[in-house]
Parts: structure tokens; C-alpha cells; sequence
């Protein structure tokens, strides 16, 4: 039942003196033949809108608005088969299939505009472990969940951006740690500020159409969602640092079912993955816990997570010919040299090995070195102290420093 203060907020239509809080609406249902611009047009001045209709047309916008920024699903990419040889600049004869014809990778291209913002540079100096490489193409081609594992600085994460650079796929990494929640991977509720459009009625009388800031509320898709909407490669990397009941979450994903995200809008709940979504993940375990003491606030993790894995591979560290071609194309080291720093770099991790020292040197700390190396004048010793030997125990200096000397003189 309408009453005295419901028929006080309405406005008047001028046609037939009729009570409403729309005039859009009551010209629709009474007057078919009349249209807004032309009830503008004879009766100017007049409003179309009582301060209800105006709200209730506010909050129709402000869904419209929000419903136009749901991202939409994308599109399979467009791609072209090329062998994996020609596209990692390797020797035809190392990328040969088991029957002897050339692996051949597909590479996308005509991403989703959200995702291009995540596609890799390629490092034209990078070198390559071919056996690696292999599996982790096998992987993005066959759609097969990777977890690489190993020490510190052994490229598990590069060797994943380099492999998605050069075959075309947007790469989305995400660093876990101890305090990774589930709504920094699946998503969450944010406030924010839009411009909408709003009448008022202006000091001529006339009603004005202008923008307004106001506040909406809205569900922002994390990480995870994005990648799986987009085709791009989620990189869960630091994976055993993250809470194992956190992990868990990732579980249906990695069976290839659908995410379910039960806090979000029932429009945005529920993530089928995108043909060209791949999973993958680095640690510097393998999820039974540190075995090294190296990497304190790494997690045992639920071996039910770990299993989903199709494919797990330890990251070693190169072979010494390997290592010295690393050192050439990224520090600009001669060869003399860079087999000098590598041969130290194996004295010292066969040190750690046997227990002789309580740290051991990554790639990424030889590289370091070599160009501290340089910028100091080919001053070996202190590239080595800043890079690396600074950060052991005083015992282990003494020790280290004394395998420098031995390769490079005092």
C-alpha cells in the first residue's frame, strides 16, 4: 500500500498529473507513444527522476559498471609449431625426438590483452641445460604440472621464464612465504572510488547530467584466477615456504578441474582453466623438509600436494664446461679465468658436501663475483668477499679465502 510519505517523494508526470518515481517508466507503461527526449522536449525543466528512482538508478549503474569489469575468459591463443632446436638456438642434433625427428614446440602468440603484460624478455645470453629444458617443455606441451627443486641459484625459476619467453606463453610468478593466505592467490573484496553518472539539478533549474566519485565494493581476482583465465603460466614460486594447509588450495587446479572461489560473487565463483594454462612451481626442497640447514623457514609439506606433480626434477648444479660459458656470457670473464672461478666454486661445494663448511656457492653468487671481479679492477679476492665470503661464518672465511688464494695467488 502506497503512502502519504511514499506519494510525497514521487514526482509529477506533466501529461496527466500521474505520481511515479521514474518518468522512463511510467511514459512505458501509460503514455507507449511518448518517449523521454520528447517529454524533455515539451515539458522542459520538468524532472524525470525522484531522489528514490535517482538512487535506485545509481545502484543499477554501479552493477552495470561492475558487471563490465568481470574480466571475460580469454581466447585459445593463435600458435605455430617450431622445432625446439630453432628456438633455443641449440645443435639440431640435441633436440631430436626418440624415433630421430625434430621435437617440435608449439608458440603462441594473439594473447589475451590481460595477459601480455606478463610475457617474459628473452635473454639472448642464456644458457641452456638441454636435458632440462626438454622436461620442462614436455611439460607446457602436454599440459603437465612442474616442480623444480634444488639449491639456491641454480636457475629453477629462470629456466621457467626462459622456456615461456621463447615459446610465446605469458609467465605469472608468485613468491610464497610463510604468511601466503589463500586471498592473495584466489582473490579478495576491495573498496575503491568510481566516477559514475549522477543527476542534479543545476542553478538554472534544469536537471544536469555530471560525474561523481562513489564508493563501491567489488571482488578482485588473484594470481591464481588470472592465469587460469588467461592462458598464462602460474609460477607458485618458493613453494615450501607456504603453509601446507594453504597449498591445499591449490589441489583441484592441479588435477585440471576448475577453481572454486567460495567468497566470490556467484558470477566470478567459479574458474574453468584456459586451454593454455600450465602450472608449475620451484623450491629449494622437494617437500619432505631441509635436509641442508640452509633454508630455514622452508615447510615439510602434505605429500598429497606434492603428488599432483607430474613432473619433478632436482635443479643440480652445471657441469664445470657449462658453468664457464655462463661466466663468459654474463660477467664477460675470458676463458682462463672463468674455468678459474668455476673450479673454485666446485672446491668449495665439495667442502659443503663433506661437511668441511657450513655454506656453498650458487651460479647466481659466481656470476655476482665475476663482474664485482671486473668493476674492481680483476681483483678476484674481493669480488669473492663481496659476493660470497662476507656472508659465512668466521671459520668458513678462512677457508674459503684460503681456496681463492690457491687459484689466484695472495
Amino acid at each position: 500500500m502506497t503512502t502519504a510519505t511514499e506519494n510525497d517523494e514521487m514526482i509529477t508526470c506533466a501529461i496527466d498529473g500521474g505520481k511515479c518515481h521514474s518518468i522512463r517508466l511510467y511514459l512505458r507503461e501509460n503514455h507507449p507513444d511518448w518517449t523521454v527526449d520528447k517529454y524533455k522536449e515539451e515539458f522542459p525543466g520538468q524532472p524525470v527522476l525522484s531522489e528514490r528512482g535517482r538512487q535506485a538508478a545509481l545502484r543499477a549503474k554501479a552493477a552495470q559498471d561492475r558487471k563490465a569489469n568481470v574480466p571475460q575468459p580469454g581466447h585459445a591463443f593463435a600458435f605455430a609449431e617450431r622445432p625446439l632446436a630453432e628456438i633455443f638456438g641449440l645443435d639440431a642434433s640435441t633436440a631430436l625426438s626418440s624415433t630421430g625427428n625434430p621435437i617440435m614446440l608449439r608458440c603462441l602468440s594473439e594473447h589475451h590483452p590481460e595477459a601480455d603484460a606478463y610475457m617474459n624478455a628473452i635473454d639472448e645470453d642464456y644458457v641452456f641445460n638441454i636435458d632440462l629444458v626438454k622436461k620442462v617443455c614436455l611439460g607446457f606441451e602436454l599440459a603437465m604440472n612442474v616442480y623444480l627443486w634444488g639449491f639456491h641459484g641454480t636457475g629453477k625459476t629462470t629456466v621457467l621464464e626462459q622456456c615461456a619467453a621463447r615459446t610465446g606463453r605469458p609467465f605469472l610468478r608468485v613468491q610464497h612465504t610463510g604468511n601466503t593466505e589463500e586471498a592473495h592467490i584466489l582473490g579478495q573484496y576491495v573498496v575503491k572510488t568510481v566516477m559514475v553518472d549522477a543527476q542534479e539539478l543545476g542553478p538554472d533549474g534544469k536537471i544536469h547530467l555530471v560525474k561523481k566519485p562513489q564508493t563501491v565494493t567489488e571482488f578482485q581476482y588473484g594470481p591464481l584466477a588470472m592465469a587460469m583465465k588467461y592462458g598464462m603460466i602460474y609460477c607458485a614460486d618458493e613453494y615450501d615456504f607456504a603453509m601446507p594447509s594453504v597449498i591445499a588450495l591449490y589441489q583441484p587446479v592441479l588435477e585440471g578441474k576448475p577453481l572454486v572461489i567460495k567468497d566470490a560473487p556467484i558470477d566470478q565463483r567459479v574458474i574453468h582453466p584456459h586451454p593454455d594454462f600450465r602450472f608449475v612451481a620451484t623450491g629449494n626442497t622437494n617437500g619432505v623438509g631441509d635436509e641442508t640447514g640452509l633454508y630455514q623457514g622452508t615447510m615439510i609439506q602434505n605429500a598429497a600436494s606434492y603428488s599432483r606433480f607430474h613432473i619433478t626434477e632436482e635443479v643440480k648444479y652445471m657441469d664445470a664446461k657449462q658453468e664457464s660459458l655462463v661466466l663468459r656470457s654474463k660477467a664477460g670473464l675470458g676463458k682462463p679465468d672463468a674455468d678459474k672461478f668455476v673450479k673454485i666454486a666446485n672446491a668449495i661445494r665439495e667442502s659443503f658436501s663433506k661437511g668441511e663448511l657450513s655454506m656453498t656457492i650458487s651460479p647466481r653468487e659466481l656470476i655476482t663475483a665475476a663482474s664485482l671481479t671486473i668493476v674492481f679492477g680483476n681483483n678476484p679476492e674481493l669480488g669473492f668477499r663481496l659476493a660470497f665470503v662476507n656472508r659465512c661464518s668466521r671459520v668458513d672465511q678462512v677457508t674459503v679465502s684460503q681456496v681463492i688464494q690457491r687459484h689466484f695467488g695472495s
